[in-house]
């Protein structure tokens, strides 16, 4: 027995290495190492503090503080999944070198055991460090652009007066003066903006960039007062039904009319018309065209006036005209029923071969419908919704007849029909 295990040792020994090194092999083909690359990472600085604490500034050059390019090295099953949010760059301020650096450290926070390495792009960040100033400067408002003419730019207010800037000494030293601008350009009322303070160095150009500039605040309240006139539409309507036979055309001569009222601007900032009530014209039971003499001044709003008394009386006419009858020869077989239920049978008599109907309206309203146009229809649906049914109940019905004439023409009689619902059978 004891033979058998000792015979040919070396060469078990050997068959178990040459296992050893093809499963070594076999993983490596399967799992092997490879590169992957990621791109825009974030550098995070540490301890900044230690900069900020000591009364200093400091901004970072080059865009250093985001590497272009990380490439991580590892099994391909670990570096596949990986994304810029896995990739952890940092740079503390206490390992600050005398030329203003920091060694970035690159580490992942998944699978870190299994990585071979990662390296980027850049591999320090850089440091501009100095004196922070502090400066506060008094606040001028202007105003900018052409006033229409008679209009003019009364008192500037703002809501503060004086701005403290604090930020790097080479860049405060710039800072000569500070003001808010506020355009009136085509203005006509009141300004009240918040507007942006604008920085200025001593040849009086706007410093534009002001990024590593603090500023306690960024804007401030202005109201420019403007004084001012205004031309708006005056509006007219009226009231009451004509006389028997006659209609109002909806027409108003001298409805529109504009005039120019004044004030401050905060009272006829938001008036764009002068609404006069219908109850002012009153056309009750009139039979021709209805003039009436309005005085519009008790109707401007409160602290508006009228800029020329002349406009005070307005001369308006509600045209009135006569209604007009139009018959119309309608054929029965074009009068016909819609949106009838399923399982239900429906049919409509009592109508003539022929039947006339009596349009009456305007003149304008009346004059283009034509018989060969016009057809009649008894609407299921919408009878079943005026009785409240949610299904035909059978039997017999009187029901009118629409003929689809516009909103502004109306028969002299209904037409009606009779309507015979009933269930359909197998």
């Amino acid at each position: 027995m004891k033979n058998r295990l000792t015979r040919n040792i070396g060469l078990k020994i050997g068959s178990l290495f040459l296992a050893i090194v093809l499963w070594l092999v076999v993983t490596s083909i399967n799992n092997p190492t490879e590169p992957r690359s990621l791109y825009n990472i974030p550098v995070k600085l540490l301890n900044t503090n230690i900069i900020t604490d000591s009364g200093q500034v400091y901004e970072v050059l080059e865009g250093t503080d985001v590497i272009d390019k990380v490439v991580v090295r590892g099994p391909r099953s670990v570096v596949t999944g990986l994304k810029e949010e896995n990739i952890i760059a940092t740079a503390d301020v206490s390992e600050l070198s005398s030329l203003d650096t920091i060694s970035i450290k690159l580490s992942t926070n998944v699978s870190g055991s299994e990585i071979t390495s990662i390296t980027g792009s850049i591999d320090t960040v850089k440091l501009k460090i100095e004196n922070k100033r502090s400066k506060a400067l008094a606040l001028k408002a202007t105003t900018s652009g052409k006033i229409e003419e008679g209009y003019m730019v009364g008192e500037i207010t703002m809501d503060q007066n004086v701005v403290r800037i604090s930020g790097p000494q080479s860049v405060i030293d710039q800072v000569s003066r500070a003001a808010v601008d506020v355009s009136v350009t085509g203005m006509v009322s009141d300004i009240i903006t918040n507007a942006e303070i604008r920085l200025y160095d001593g040849d009086d150009n706007e410093i534009t960039d002001t990024s590593r500039i603090t500023q306690n605040i960024r804007s401030t309240g202005v109201k420019v007062t403007i004084l001012q006139k205004a031309a708006v539409p005056v509006r007219f309507s009226s009231t009451g039904r004509p006389g028997a036979g006659f209609r109002a055309t909806g027409e108003i001569e001298g409805n529109d009319a504009v005039v120019e009222i004044a004030g401050k601007p905060n009272a006829i900032k938001n008036i764009s018309e002068i609404v006069v009530p219908s109850e002012v014209l009153d056309i009750t039971d009139q039979e021709e065209d209805y003039t009436a003499d309005v005085d519009i001044r008790p109707y401007l709003p409160d602290n508006v006036a009228l800029a020329n008394g002349d406009d005070a009386v307005r001369t308006v006419t509600v045209l009135i005209e006569p209604e007009v009858t139009k018959r119309l020869e309608i054929r029965e077989e074009r009068v016909r029923i819609t949106n009838l239920p399923e399982g239900y049978e429906a049919s409509i008599s009592g109508l003539e071969e022929s039947f006339v109907i009596e349009a009456v309206g305007l003149s304008r309203d009346v004059a283009g419908l034509q018989a060969s146009s016009i057809s009649g229809v008894v609407d299921i649906q919408e009878w079943m919704q005026t009785r409240g049914l949610t299904e035909p109940e059978p039997g017999f019905y009187t029901v009118n007849v629409d003929f689809g004439l516009p909103d502004e023409v109306t028969l002299r009689s209904p037409v009606t029909v009779t309507l015979h619902i009933s269930e359909q059978t197998e």
